[in-house]
């Protein structure tokens, strides 16, 4: 696991030019903190200084994307987000996606800035409880944005000094015109318990099939009936995903892209 470590102060060092720019991806935030995946294969962990919690933000379909290694089917292709280090590796800057499209949002400019603070080692990004909860509900709205647009979600594993990650779990989402969701979850991990035990294999694959009807996630607030998700329903939503994804035991080094269509 210390081969994880990327060395200390590697993104803050006062001597490099505060203008250099850094092309990065991202890992799956936790416990309030951001992986940060270098193009050298390392990674850093940080967190933002000013309170943005980036778990509401990467994995939305609200950050712009790049192609991404997966040897997508015909006529899909995968999006992997991205953002670029400034100040010395202390500010991070979000451009949004793409503004085309009736979900785009228009950002013309050079992107949002996120202020970090210095980066973390894995022992320091893990320190206390794992927020479990935070983390599965983060997991449950990647299922609905992938079942909202109709993607194929690949959660990964960044392995120490390689320059791509391993595939852990895939899942293609889809939902129909009365807002029942289904999920097919398949990985090559030995997975049972829970929603698992009523898996299927094939050829070295579990795969468990899922039926979520959008409106069993939906919860009625306050006297003036307001809706909102039950955060509840999305975790047990999410159980499965998130049984496989924390599997290995390396939460910190975990990524996710989505697969769509093209237009």
């Amino acid at each position: 696991m210390s081969e994880y470590l990327a060395g200390p102060g590697r993104h803050a060092d006062p001597q490099r030019p505060a203008d250099e720019r850094e092309h990065v991806r991202f890992g799956i935030p936790f416990n309030g903190v951001v992986p940060i995946w270098h193009d050298d294969a390392t990674i850093t962990w940080h967190r933002p200084t000013d309170g943005t919690d980036l778990a509401t933000v990467l994995g939305m379909g609200l950050v712009e994307t790049e192609p991404g290694p997966t040897q997508a089917p015909d006529g899909w292709a995968e999006h992997v987000e991205t953002g670029t280090l400034t100040e010395g590796g202390r500010v991070l800057l979000l451009r949004a996606a793409t503004p085309t499209g009736r979900r785009a949002i228009n950002d013309p400019g050079e992107g949002a800035p996120v202020v970090l603070d210095e980066p973390l080692g894995f022992q320091e990004a893990m320190e206390g409880d794992f927020d479990i909860v935070g983390f599965g509900i983060h997991i449950g709205r990647i299922m609905l944005r992938a079942a909202r647009d109709g993607g194929i979600v690949v959660f990964t594993l960044r392995a120490p000094r390689d320059p791509e990650p391993h595939h852990l779990l895939s899942m293609p989402a889809s939902s129909d015109e009365e807002g029942v969701m289904s999920f097919h979850l398949g990985t090559l991990l030995e997975m049972e318990g829970g929603a698992w035990d009523a898996a299927r294999h094939s050829e070295g694959m579990a795969m468990l099939d899922l039926t979520v009807p959008y409106t069993d996630l939906v919860a009625d607030f306050g006297q003036e009936g307001e809706e909102g998700l039950d955060a509840d329903r999305v975790l047990e939503m999410a159980q499965p995903a998130v049984q496989c994804l924390l599997k290995p035991g390396f939460p910190f080094a975990l990524g996710a892209s989505i697969l769509l269509p093209e237009d």
